[in-house]
């Protein structure tokens, strides 16, 4: 079944698109949908004169959801949660917790919008991308901040990031021990 698309339907096609689908999903979607209209000789006329009409308003909504994305841009996302000794969240930063955000802030997307590789278990900067338009996509970064219940977890917090801190540095020198194998080595390969 042959149709012409007035609307972009997502893996599909775009506005005017000339596409060949299964009739049922013709028939039974896209034509009582308004996505589409039959491509017989007199409709196709009709779009064809629309269609200049469609591809203004198109050209408008990009231009309206590239301003949205600029901004999006210099917007700061911030979640303050819980953590753990070890620096886990309890619970997790999911695409809800990022639509709520963006209600709060006077934006409104669907779901689908946002794509998020899974939900952010850790504090620290992530990134994520949110679509605003089929052909605007932003990528965002949202800030999780750790919140400690005790005085006694916020300092088991401290003592965790010092001592990695320690050992990633120290982890750049060879111990003692690891010189004394080289020599060892070294001697045992003259030796021979």
């Amino acid at each position: 079944m042959k149709l012409i698309l007035t609307q972009d339907v997502s893996n599909l096609g775009l506005i005017g698109d000339t596409v060949e689908v299964k009739p049922g999903y013709g028939r039974n979607y896209l034509l009582p949908q308004g996505m589409a209209l039959l491509a017989s000789s007199k409709q196709s006329k009709e779009l064809k004169h629309r269609l200049q009409y469609l591809k203004k308003l198109r050209a408008d909504a990009v231009a309206q959801a590239q301003e949205i994305a600029e901004k999006l841009k210099a917007l700061t996302l911030e979640f303050t949660r819980k953590v753990g000794p070890s620096g886990r969240l309890f619970g997790s930063v999911t695409y809800r917790d990022l639509l709520e955000l963006f209600r709060a802030n006077g934006f409104e997307f669907e779901r689908r919008s946002i794509l998020l590789s899974g939900p952010i278990r850790n504090v620290g900067t992530h990134s994520f991308t949110i679509r605003v338009h089929t052909d605007v996509q932003v990528e965002l970064f949202v800030k999780v901040i750790g919140e400690v219940d005790t005085e006694q977890d916020a300092k088991a917090l401290a003592e965790k990031t010092a001592a990695e801190q320690r050992d990633a540095e120290a982890g750049n020198e060879p111990t003692l021990e690891e010189e004394e194998a080289l020599l060892a080595q070294e001697s045992d390969v003259d030796a021979a």
